[in-house]
C-alpha cells in the first residue's frame, strides 16, 4: 500500500502542528513531515519525496523557482496554504488551496482531490505542466469553455485564463486544436473524449 507523503512548508510551528494534527486524526496513513527551520528546506524535501508539499503563499513567492524545479524532478503537487489575502495572480503555481479557517473535512478532501489527479495524470505525462494545469488542459481538449472549466475546478476565470496562458507558453502550442492533439497523444484525454 501506497502511503501519501505531505512535506509542511511552513515557518509557523503551530500551523505545522495543528495541520498535522488535523491530517492524522481523518487519516492515520497520511506520513507527515514539517519543515524543521534550522534545516535546509530544499534538502528536506528531496529527503522526503512527498508527493504533496503545503506551503504559504509568502514562502512560495520567495522560492518559487527552486519550489517549481523540485516539483518537476521529484514530481510532487503544490498546494497553497492560506490565511490572509492574496491577490488572484499570486495564487497561479499551486495546484490546489487550502484557507486556514477551513474545516478538518474540506481540508482532507482537498488534499484526497489532489491525491486522485496525481494518479490520473501521472502515467504517461512527460511534460513540465504541473498537475492543476494538466487538469486544465483536459477540460480545455474535451471543449469545456472557460466559464465551465473555473466552476468545475472552483477557481477563478482569471485563474483558468492564467493557466491556459501558462500551459500555451510552456507547450509552446498556441491552438486549442493543438493542444487536443497534445492531450490525446500524451493519454491526458483520450480520442472519444474530443
Amino acid at each position: 500500500m501506497n502511503i501519501p507523503k505531505i512535506f509542511i512548508l511552513e515557518e509557523s510551528s503551530i500551523i505545522q502542528k495543528g495541520l498535522s494534527t488535523i491530517l492524522l486524526e481523518k487519516n492515520k496513513d497520511f506520513d507527515i513531515s514539517a519543515w524543521d527551520s534550522s534545516c535546509d528546506w530544499e534538502h528536506m524535501i528531496a529527503l522526503k519525496k512527498p508527493q504533496i508539499l503545503i506551503v504559504s503563499p509568502i514562502i512560495y513567492k520567495n522560492n518559487t523557482k527552486a519550489l517549481q524545479t523540485l516539483s518537476e524532478k521529484h514530481k510532487f503537487s503544490i498546494i497553497g496554504l492560506i490565511y490572509s489575502y492574496h491577490h488572484p495572480q499570486s495564487l497561479i503555481g499551486f495546484d490546489a488551496l487550502i484557507q486556514l479557517y477551513d474545516q478538518p473535512p474540506t481540508i482532507l478532501t482537498t488534499i484526497n482531490k489532489t491525491l486522485q489527479n496525481q494518479k490520473k495524470l501521472s502515467p504517461n505525462i512527460n511534460h513540465s505542466l504541473s498537475a492543476r494545469e494538466a487538469e486544465v488542459l483536459k477540460w480545455l481538449s474535451t471543449g469545456y469553455s472557460t466559464k465551465k472549466i473555473a466552476d468545475k475546478l472552483n477557481i477563478s476565470i482569471h485563474t483558468v485564463n492564467a493557466h491556459r496562458k501558462n500551459i500555451m507558453k510552456k507547450l509552446d502550442i498556441r491552438t486549442i486544436s493543438g493542444l487536443t492533439i497534445y492531450a490525446v497523444i500524451n493519454n491526458i484525454i483520450s480520442l472519444q473524449d474530443v
